[in-house]
């Protein structure tokens, strides 16, 4: 079996307001201190299993670099580990829109991030999925 390609294409991007307006107000919350993950099982109008967007307000990072830097972060450890979440996803035949904030008050290094993402979205999976 071929090793499974690490991407993060345009259809897993969560976009539109009435859905990103949807999924943070009626949507399910997991705190993972420093991030916040709002989700909601919803149907989608693509096949990804899966759509997801990354929220860092200026009001914690004013600096548009360090903001920049954290969704860059965020997207890269989701996209080097969503394999399993999305296969679950699959398996069940379910389709879920995610967004996570980042709430610190300071940037946080990259292997923080990516343990504190997978830590949220398994327990999103756990709890609500």
């Amino acid at each position: 079996m071929p090793e499974q390609r690490h991407t993060f294409s345009k259809n897993e991007r969560l976009c539109g307001r009435l859905r990103l307006k949807e999924v943070a107000t009626t949507g399910r919350a997991v705190n993972e201190p420093p991030f916040r993950l709002v989700g909601k099982r919803m149907p989608l109008p693509t096949e990804a299993p899966a759509q997801i967007a990354f929220a860092v307000p200026s009001r914690n990072l004013p600096r548009a670099v360090d903001r920049n830097r954290m969704k860059r972060l965020m997207r890269e450890a989701y996209r080097l580990h969503k394999g399993p979440i999305i296969e679950r996803l699959r398996l069940q035949g379910v389709q879920c829109a995610w967004l996570f904030i980042f709430q610190g008050r300071e940037p946080v290094n990259a292997a923080q991030t990516t343990l504190r993402l997978t830590r949220a979205l398994d327990r999103w999976m756990n709890e609500h999925g």
